[in-house]
C-alpha cells in the first residue's frame, strides 16, 4: 500500500490512476492522519453459462411479468 497526502493525490491523479489500474492500493493522509483508502476496482466477471436455455423457466403462454410472479411464489 502506498501512502500519499491529499496534496499529492490532487497534483498526481493521472499517475495514481495508472497505478490503480495495475493493482496498487493507496492510503490518503490529511495532515498526517489516515482519512481514506483508494482501492482498484475488481475486474468484471464474465458469466459462463452455456446451458442457460436448458435451465430457463418455460413460458407456458404467459407474459413475462406473469411468469416472474409465478416463479417467485411467496418470496
Amino acid at each position: 500500500m502506498i501512502t500519499i497526502s491529499v496534496r499529492e493525490l490532487k497534483s498526481h491523479w493521472s499517475d495514481i490512476e495508472n497505478k490503480l489500474e495495475h493493482g496498487e492500493t493507496f492510503q490518503v493522509l490529511n495532515r498526517g492522519r489516515p482519512t481514506a483508502k483508494i482501492l482498484p476496482i475488481e475486474p468484471k466477471k464474465i458469466l459462463n453459462w452455456p446451458d442457460h436455455l436448458a435451465t430457463a423457466v418455460p413460458n407456458k403462454g404467459k407474459s413475462a411479468a406473469e411468469t416472474v410472479i409465478e416463479d417467485r411464489g411467496d418470496r
